[in-house]
């Protein structure tokens, strides 16, 4: 059993380490929800969205990341509020989520408004170890899942303008140990830690004539242990139906992506991630879909 326990403490301290521990979406700028909660109700309208990511493409047991967000406004009250369902799975290793958001909205201005948000649920952290192939053992690994269950919770501050945004989030605050396996006679059955992510976001919109404008948009994420990552934007919208654009991720990749919005009400989106890191030569890059319906809401 010993044997088992080291083996899980390295792959999750590897995993840990070099990759970020919450969902990566190349399309993050058209569901904003899942890094900041303080977006919660921006718009005046209720929105769901499904988005699934397929990363690392021909790589086995890769990541595949599945998300359900909604999110909507209180007409009589300065407030937003949101959800989001999430399911990120890594070979034998995953994590589902289930969170609630709330926001509070500030009039700066004429048109200009300062939100801070709020994103509290569980979060399920899962070990398959049958999914885990050893070239030597004594256990019986059909018995083994490890499983832990924690409270989480997110904190965000936005500011939007008529032609630019700002966003600041700070994801995990309650640095939750992982515990995938209770035995008292262990000597630590702490493995690790959930850590914090600092996600801070900025855009520009231009309007270049009555039928295109133009978004540019950067991220920067940072996480205990890891290299800061900046990811640049850059998309145009062609009457408010067709667009297209493209990233430039560092260290990881650059994103090809375009859409397509009906009546203001359906949209589309896809993505393909061109992986130059040192994956390239494994990988055939990641696949990113999402489908996005609005709700009208009553006067």
């Amino acid at each position: 059993m010993k044997r088992l326990l080291t083996y899980i403490l390295l792959l999750l301290s590897v995993s840990q380490v070099f990759a970020q521990q919450t969902p990566l979406y190349s399309m993050y700028m058209f569901n904003e929800l899942s890094y900041n909660p303080a977006v919660a109700g921006r718009n005046d309208y209720c929105e769901a969205q499904v988005n699934n990511r397929y990363q690392f493409v021909g790589i086995e047991n890769a990541p595949i990341t599945a998300t359900i967000t909604l999110t909507g406004k209180l007409r009589q009250h300065p407030m937003g509020w949101g959800g989001m369902i999430y399911n990120d799975s890594q070979g034998a290793f995953s994590k589902f989520g289930v969170y609630g958001a709330y926001s509070y909205q500030l009039k700066v201005g004429e048109q200009s408004k300062l939100s801070f948000g709020l994103n509290a649920g569980l979060v399920k952290y899962a070990v398959d170890m049958t999914k885990i192939r050893f070239l030597q053992t004594e256990e019986n690994l059909t018995e083994y899942m490890y499983t832990s269950v924690r409270p989480d919770a997110s904190f965000g501050v936005y500011f939007d303008a008529k032609d630019y945004f700002v966003g600041l989030s700070l994801d995990q605050l309650l640095n939750n140990k992982i515990e995938v396996y209770n035995d008292t006679l262990a000597v630590d059955n702490t493995l690790n830690r959930f850590k914090s992510h600092f996600n801070l976001m900025g855009g520009y919109r231009y309007r270049i004539s009555n039928s295109l404008l133009s978004e540019s948009s950067v991220v920067f994420r940072k996480v205990a242990a890891s290299p800061l990552q900046m990811e640049l934007s850059s998309r145009v919208t062609y009457r408010e139906v067709i667009w297209g654009g493209m990233s430039f991720r560092t260290s990881d990749a650059i994103v090809l992506f375009v859409g397509y919005t009906f009546r203001d009400l359906l949209s589309f989106g896809y993505s393909y991630d061109i992986t130059y890191s040192g994956l390239r030569k494994a990988s055939h890059g990641a696949h990113e879909v999402f489908l996005s319906i609005k709700f009208k809401q009553n006067e």
